[in-house]
C-alpha cells in the first residue's frame, strides 16, 4: 500500500478510461469534505488557460451538496474507503437520494476532493455513470494550482461540444442507442467486381480433373473426351464482373450479374497444322440471376457484415476469336474445326461476405461452384457437363431505405 502511495506522489492515477465530455461554457461545481484544496477561482482559470474553446466555464461551490447531511455521509465514507486498489464501481453510491442527486446534474460536472493522509484524492462525476468517471491522487505537497491545471489539461482537454437545451437533451435521451437503431431494411446496391475461375474444386482429388486438364486439341476438333468444354479450353481464366441487386429486409434479395472471362484454346502444339495459326481463343459471356439469403451483423454502428448464400440459374454463350498467319488461307481442317454449342444454361451455388461501411460502401467477397449444360444439344454436343468453381472480390455502391 505504501509503495503504491508513493508512487502517486510524482503522477495521477488514472483508473477510467473514458474520457468525460468537455462542454463549452460548462459549469463546475466544486464539492470538499474536509478543507477544500482547489479555489473555484483557480480552477476556471486553468480550465481557460488549458482549453482555449472551452468558453467561460462556470466553477462554484457546491453548497447545497456540502449542506445536504445525507450527500455528506457518502463524502465521509469516500474519505474512508479511497484506495488505488478499488475499482471505479467500488465507489459507486447505494443510497437512493444520493443517486437521484447525481442524475439531476444534467450538463454540469461535479468535482469532489478531499485529503486523506499525505495525498489529495480527486473524484469526477456527471449524468453518464453514478460511478466516478474520473480518480485521481496527488501529494498534498505538491502546489494546488499545478494539479488544477493537471486536472483540466487531462480531464478537459478535448474539444467542448455545445451544451444543449431541455428539448434537445429531451429529444437525445429518446433517441435510440447506435447499436439498435432502426436500421434501413431494404436496400439496392451495383458493383464491379474481378476475380479468377478455374475448373478444379478445392479439396477435392485431382483424379477428377486429370483427363480433361491433360487433353488437348488436334486437328483443330480432335480430343478423347468431349464432355466437358476444359477438355478444350483452358480452365484457369481471371473473371470480370458488373452486377445489380436488391434486399427485402436484410434478408432475401435478387441479383443480375454479367461476367466475362477468356479462355485459350489447348491446341496440340506438336501438331503441324496449327503453324498457320496465329491465335485461338474463346470468350465467354455470362448471365446469372440468383436469389440471395442474408443475415446482417452490426459489431459497429459504421460497419455491417452480411454473410449470405445464394442459388443462381445462368446462361453462357462462347465467342470464338481466331486469326492466322499473314498469308494464309486457312486448311480444311481450319475450315471445319469444332463448334460450341450455342448457348449453355446451368445452376450456381454461392457463399459470400458482404461487408458495409458508412451504409453506402460495401466489400463483397465471394466463391462458389458454376455447372452448365448445353441448352438444345446436337446428338454429341460439346460440353454436356462443364464445371467450374471461381473466387471474386467486388466494389458495391449501396442505396437503402425504410418503407
Amino acid at each position: 500500500m505504501l509503495e503504491k502511495i508513493i508512487a502517486c506522489v510524482f503522477f495521477t492515477v488514472c483508473l477510467v478510461a473514458a474520457d468525460p465530455v468537455t462542454w463549452k461554457d460548462g459549469e463546475f461545481l466544486l464539492w470538499s469534505y474536509g478543507k477544500a484544496y482547489v479555489a473555484p477561482g483557480d480552477f476556471c482559470f486553468a480550465l481557460r488557460y488549458e482549453n482555449e474553446k472551452i468558453g467561460n466555464p462556470t466553477c462554484v461551490s457546491a453548497g447545497d451538496w456540502e449542506r445536504d447531511t445525507t450527500v455528506m455521509l457518502y463524502a465521509k465514507w469516500l474519505n474512508i474507503n479511497l484506495n488505488t486498489r478499488l475499482d471505479p464501481g467500488d465507489l459507486r453510491p447505494r443510497n437512493h437520494h444520493v443517486t437521484e442527486r447525481l442524475r439531476t446534474l444534467k450538463d454540469k460536472s461535479l468535482l469532489y476532493s478531499t485529503i486523506r493522509g499525505d495525498s489529495v484524492w480527486f473524484l469526477l462525476f456527471d449524468e453518464t455513470s453514478l460511478d466516478p468517471v474520473k480518480i485521481s491522487v496527488f501529494s498534498v505537497k505538491e502546489d494546488s494550482v499545478k494539479i488544477t491545471r493537471k486536472i483540466a489539461s487531462s480531464w478537459f482537454g478535448k474539444t467542448p461540444e455545445r451544451r444543449l437545451s431541455d428539448a434537445e437533451r429531451l429529444a437525445k435521451e429518446k433517441e435510440p442507442d447506435a447499436y439498435f437503431a432502426p436500421q434501413p431494411k431494404h436496400d439496392f446496391w451495383f458493383g464491379l467486381g474481378t476475380g479468377w475461375s478455374r475448373a478444379k474444386i478445392p479439396l477435392t482429388p485431382d483424379s477428377w480433373y486429370r483427363s480433361k486438364l491433360n487433353s488437348k486439341v488436334k486437328g483443330y476438333r480432335d480430343v478423347r473426351d468431349s464432355s466437358s468444354v476444359w477438355n478444350f479450353l483452358k480452365d484457369s481464366s481471371p473473371i470480370y464482373s458488373a452486377y445489380i441487386g436488391g434486399s427485402l429486409y436484410d434478408f432475401i434479395g435478387l441479383e443480375f450479374e454479367f461476367r466475362h472471362s477468356t479462355h485459350n484454346v489447348k491446341i496440340d502444339e506438336t501438331d503441324e497444322i496449327y503453324n498457320e495459326l496465329s491465335s485461338w481463343d474463346f470468350n465467354r459471356y455470362e448471365f446469372l440471376l440468383s436469389l440471395i439469403f442474408m443475415k446482417a451483423y452490426m459489431p459497429n454502428k459504421h460497419i455491417e457484415i452480411k454473410p449470405y448464400t445464394s442459388l443462381g440459374f445462368f446462361y453462357s454463350k462462347y465467342s470464338e476469336n481466331i486469326e492466322l498467319k499473314e498469308g494464309e488461307a486457312g486448311s480444311y481442317d481450319f475450315n471445319n474445326r469444332f463448334e460450341f454449342e450455342s448457348y449453355y444454361r446451368g445452376v450456381a451455388l454461392t457463399l459470400g461476405l458482404r461487408t458495409a461501411f458508412f451504409q453506402n460502401y460495401a466489400i463483397n467477397l465471394r466463391t462458389g461452384i458454376m455447372n452448365r449444360v448445353p441448352v438444345s444439344a446436337t446428338e454429341k454436343p460439346i460440353g454436356r457437363s462443364t464445371t467450374d468453381g471461381f473466387i471474386s472480390a467486388g466494389l458495391e455502391y449501396h442505396i437503402r431505405w425504410i418503407f
